[in-house]
């Protein structure tokens, strides 16, 4: 069903769709003063998931986050509207690989935008939950945002029986088990993209990449201990030893 066309919200006109996932479908709108909107509509069912994004996404203001505006429907459908974040999902911008020998700096950039984004997440208790390349939108010189807040919440949220959240690639162990999930768990995707980044590959289970003379590997291997509790919780920190270490002053 096409919902190109609509008007919804306050005056926001449906122009085509720019994205799917699993659970919605991202529509590119204009609003009444001209501005560039992304409405994100959900199955009716799941209006749970679009109050709860909602409810932990309207208060974040961060120039590497989307942002929620407000809650509408469209015909029946619970959705979101939101800024507009620009680019191309992660691995589509980085299509020579591996990314950090064709394109070192503004892959470095990218990863150094989500890290700076997480912090601020990480700042209000909230963590992200699904850190994948199709949630992290990337423009022609590497500038990021990360996009998608429907599994985000309070940082070791417990619920009544486990909840696996994320995406099996990028999922940290502790996600995989349905453990409670804390900051940690968001830098253990960034490391799976920083790995990804620096060997050109995603590292299958329980075989990992080989050693890698890239000063970055270091960092990689830190970001992904299996061990929760000795994995850096710190999105600051990692921030600034990806810096530190590809020896960039951003």
């Amino acid at each position: 069903m096409s919902f190109a066309g609509m008007v919804v919200g306050n005056g926001v006109r449906l122009v085509r769709v720019i994205g799917r996932g699993s659970r919605s479908v991202v529509y590119f709108g204009v609003d009444s003063a001209g501005q560039p909107r992304a409405v994100k509509i959900f199955p009716e069912h799941l209006a749970g998931h679009a109050d709860r994004e909602q409810e932990h996404a309207s208060g974040l203001d961060h120039p590497r986050l989307a942002r929620v505006l407000g809650r509408t429907e469209v015909e029946g459908h619970p959705a979101l509207i939101g800024t507009l974040a620009r680019g191309e999902v992660m691995f589509t911008r980085y299509r020579t690989r591996p990314a950090t020998q064709h394109e070192r700096r503004p892959f470095l950039l990218t990863l150094a935008h989500v890290l700076d984004g997480l912090s601020y997440l990480h700042s209000r208790g909230l963590v992200h939950r699904d850190i994948k390349p199709e949630n992290i939108l990337v423009e022609e010189d590497g500038s990021a945002k990360l996009v998608d807040f429907d599994l985000s919440g309070p940082a070791y949220e417990s619920f009544g029986t486990p909840m696996r959240f994320g995406t099996a690639a990028f999922q940290s162990p502790e996600a995989a088990r349905g453990k409670p999930l804390g900051p940690e768990s968001d830098l253990y995707g960034v490391g799976v993209l920083l790995g990804w980044g620096i060997h050109g590959a995603l590292q299958e289970p329980y075989d990992p990449h080989p050693p890698s003379p890239d000063p970055l590997d270091t960092l990689h291997l830190q970001l992904t201990i299996p061990d929760q509790e000795r994995r850096s919780n710190d999105a600051h920190w990692a921030r600034e030893e990806l810096l530190r270490l590809a020896g960039l002053p951003y």
